[in-house]
């Protein structure tokens, strides 16, 4: 009976420090959200797990406003224009589209935390950069009204946003009207 207790308690000290291991580290800097460390790109194998979970507790809890927070900040950090310049497919743009609808999802459950203002502005501002007038040739006159006409709807959404969060936090206010949409 002490052998067994002996092993169960060292397993389960492994398991609870794994556990605590699995969360991601939110960071504002600059005026931006980040996952873990600003300087390095997101490893979206390592993060996987953690989405996952957070899909599964979303199919469950659809109303979680933290698991809402950070599956959009996982679809923002996998989907930046940096990390996928593609523009020939919508699969980046259609979940920055996605994220945004949870981060508001969030706010309309009346979710209290400031980095969900900087997340949506941040979002609001990738989508400007997916709807930017670039390889205009790829597209029709049709299609490029269309691109024009979000880029100008989301350059409104993110300057708004950013104008919000200068009122908001006046000590960093420099850096959310620097980030703003020209």
């Amino acid at each position: 009976m002490k052998s067994q207790l002996f092993y169960a308690i060292p397993a389960l000290l492994l398991i609870s420090i794994g556990s605590v291991k699995g969360q991601v580290k939110v960071k504002i800097e600059s005026g931006q959200i980040f996952v873990n460390d600003p300087w390095k790109r997101p490893d979206e194998r390592k993060l996987q797990p953690f989405a996952d979970s957070l899909d599964r507790n979303l199919n469950v809890h659809p109303n979680d406003t933290t698991s809402l927070f950070y599956r959009a900040l996982l679809y923002l950090q996998f989907n930046k224009f940096i990390v996928n310049p593609d523009l020939s497919t919508n699969r980046a743009t259609n979940k920055l589209l996605l994220a945004m609808a949870m981060a508001g999802r969030a706010d309309s459950l009346r979710m209290q935390n400031f980095n969900l203002k900087v997340l949506r502005a941040q979002i609001a501002k990738e989508l400007t950069n997916r709807y930017a007038p670039m390889d205009l040739w790829r597209f029709t006159e049709k299609q490029i009204a269309e691109r024009k006409k979000k880029f100008e709807y989301f350059k409104g959404l993110a300057n708004a946003y950013y104008d919000k969060l200068a009122l908001i936090d006046k000590d960093n206010a420099y850096d959310y009207q620097r980030l703003k949409v020209k």
